[in-house]
């Protein structure tokens, strides 16, 4: 056998085995990249489970926040017909001097809310939110930050709860330089 094999290499030329070796090689490589098309295809497929979950949480962020704002009796906003202040909102609001520290970071607020680029009422609402509970405890000073902690222990809530209530003085801003009544917010509430 071994013979035959080496009178069979004597027979063929050179070009031959270069051929050959240039047909194993492209076979590996399309088969390598066949498998890792699939392994993208199997990934990108996991990526947009991913992304309806996030989806999902969201939802339920939004829920669970809620029934927390319902369920607390202390609760600084209320969803209502747009979201507004309660009377603990607006009890709070007069003791931190909530007003004073709003004017004093309100163009730094209103630049963070427009780089989001709300379409409308509602979505200026969500976003002041977000930015109002993400972004505003950073620009406080030690006094500022104390200030709003020490009301936020007594009255039992989160810093969250209080930093809402600079989200409805940010939302209330942005609509009257936008001339926007307040009551477009509930016009564009999203359904789930």
């Amino acid at each position: 056998m071994h013979d035959i094999f080496i009178k069979l290499i004597e027979q063929l030329n050179s070009c031959v085995f270069v051929l050959l070796a240039i047909l194993i090689l492209a076979f590996y490589i399309i088969y390598k990249i066949g498998s890792w098309k699939q392994t993208f295809s199997f990934h990108g497929k996991r990526i947009d489970k991913m992304e309806n979950a996030f989806d999902k949480i969201i939802s339920l962020e939004t829920k669970v926040d809620l029934i927390y704002q319902y369920s607390n009796p202390n609760a600084t906003v209320r969803a209502s017909s747009p979201a507004n202040l309660t009377k603990v909102g607006l009890e709070i609001a007069e003791k931190i001097k909530a007003d004073d520290i709003f004017k004093k970071y309100a163009t730094k607020l209103v630049n963070l809310v427009e780089n989001k680029k709300p379409k409308n009422a509602y979505d200026i609402q969500q976003v002041a939110f977000d930015v109002c509970k993400k972004e505003f405890l950073n620009f406080l000073n030690e006094n500022e930050l104390k200030i709003i902690k020490d009301e936020a222990f007594s009255k039992g809530l989160l810093m969250e709860d209080i930093t809402l209530v600079f989200g409805i003085l940010l939302r209330n801003k942005i609509l009257e330089d936008k001339n926007i009544p307040i009551a477009e917010v509930d016009k564009h509430a999203k359904k789930d």
